[in-house]
């Protein structure tokens, strides 16, 4: 399993590495997740597991190659959001396993429901917004609404035809002053609003003139993709 750490987040004085998959679930170490509940070593954790042996099931933990300090990757055990809550219920209780559990509920809970990774693309979206507004007012067929004509192009294409434009979208959610990123629900959508933006800078650098890449962009989106059927 590949796994990226998305983000460092701070309990009680110990630096907590948030790892993420494809899948965008999250995972955490043992060695961190017992500093985290109050074992001095990791082994409070690994006899937690060697007793409740369905601890191991995919549901709670999986094996994965971590970098460690010394640059090199070794088989970690990984546990999941679920998996860290199960461990939460059988550790023993202290006040530091429950200020963790209440830190689980913000923090985690969070990374869980998709809000901090969102955070993450919305960063990510804003750097390649800063491109793509270049690249418009670079445009040898520059005109001056050419930023909405975009911004609308970008809402159709990201909603699948759902709104024409943010003005609709900003109406039909009731957000006047949003901007389309902070109106999208996901950070797969994000993602999709990056790859559209990235797609029309190439395209304008390329000397495309709006029509040109609207009829690319919305052919491509109709092309079938290689696991699709039909």
């Amino acid at each position: 399993m590949n796994l990226q750490l998305v983000n460092q987040e701070l309990f009680n004085g110990i630096t907590c590495d948030v790892w993420r998959n494809d899948n965008h679930e999250i995972f955490m170490t043992t060695e961190q997740l017992a500093q985290c509940i109050g074992y001095q070593t990791r082994y409070g954790i690994t006899k937690l597991v060697q007793k409740n042996k369905y601890l191991k099931n995919r549901e709670f933990s999986v094996s994965a190659k971590l970098a460690h300090g010394d640059g090199k990757q070794y088989d970690t055990r990984v546990f999941t959001f679920e998996g860290i809550k199960e461990i939460l219920f059988l550790a023993p209780k202290s006040e530091t396993a429950r200020k963790f559990r209440e830190w689980t509920r913000s923090v985690l809970n969070a990374y869980f429901k998709g809000e901090l990774v969102k955070a993450k693309e919305m960063a990510k979206a804003t750097i390649t917004r800063r491109d793509l507004s270049t690249a418009i007012k670079e445009s040898p067929h520059f005109e001056p609404n050419y930023h909405v004509i975009f911004a609308n192009m970008l809402t159709a294409l990201v909603t699948n035809g759902k709104y024409k434009s943010v003005q609709g979208m900003r109406k039909a959610l009731g957000r006047p002053n949003a901007k389309l990123k902070q109106m999208l629900d996901s950070p797969e959508e994000l993602q999709l609003l990056q790859t559209y933006e990235s797609s029309i800078t190439n395209l304008l650098d390329l000397g495309f003139d709006r029509h040109q890449i609207k009829e690319f962009l919305t052919k491509e989106k109709s092309l079938p993709r290689p696991n699709e059927k039909d």
